[in-house]
């Protein structure tokens, strides 16, 4: 009867630390996740064809203008994803989004793909921001699949964090867009 009552409670402490470890697993990969969504998605390694991140609007129109005037198309797209964040710090998203979507134009070839991900991630957050959830989880979604042609997983991870946590699917192909 002691034998018993030892195996059983041998199994009882097995059991408990085996939980505890099981616990102490998943908090680790929460935290990890948290601070996966709190990383900025946009990546610092610049690409060709991407530019700088300057926070100086005179300066972007500027560097802007010459572009245009020069037909310099391969810069366009990273100095209008730049402008645009500067209109959405200055709380102008409407400027903001059409500077995104010029960015996006632009962003066609297969150099400008991080400057094509970082724009529909934004417009994705304003489109959040105005209350259209359909529009946001679209621009996530191509924003993702860009992310992952570009082997960015952890960017890959976090929009797709920010697309379960907004009730977005994460299975569905764009198709007709």
């Amino acid at each position: 009867m002691a034998q018993h009552v030892e195996l059983a409670w041998a199994l009882l402490c097995a059991l408990a630390v085996s939980a505890l470890l099981l616990i102490l697993l998943l908090l680790r990969r929460r935290s990890r996740r948290h601070a996966l969504e709190r990383e900025a998605v946009p990546s610092q390694q610049r690409e060709r064809g991407s530019a700088p991140v300057v926070r100086d609007s005179a300066a972007l129109y500027g560097a802007v203008r010459d572009a245009e005037a020069k037909g310099n198309t391969d810069e366009l797209p990273g100095l209008y994803l730049s402008l645009a964040h500067c209109r959405i710090e200055a709380g102008s998203t409407s400027d903001a989004e059409e500077l995104l979507r010029k960015s996006i134009r632009g962003a066609g070839g297969p150099q400008h793909k991080e400057v094509h991900a970082q724009a529909r991630l934004a417009l994705g957050d304003l489109a959040h921001e105005s209350g259209d959830l359909t529009t946001a989880c679209e621009h996530w979604q191509i924003a993702r699949g860009l992310f992952f042609e570009l082997k960015r997983g952890r960017e890959h991870e976090a929009v797709e964090m920010r697309m379960r946590r907004n009730g977005c699917p994460t299975d569905w192909v764009l198709t007709d867009f």
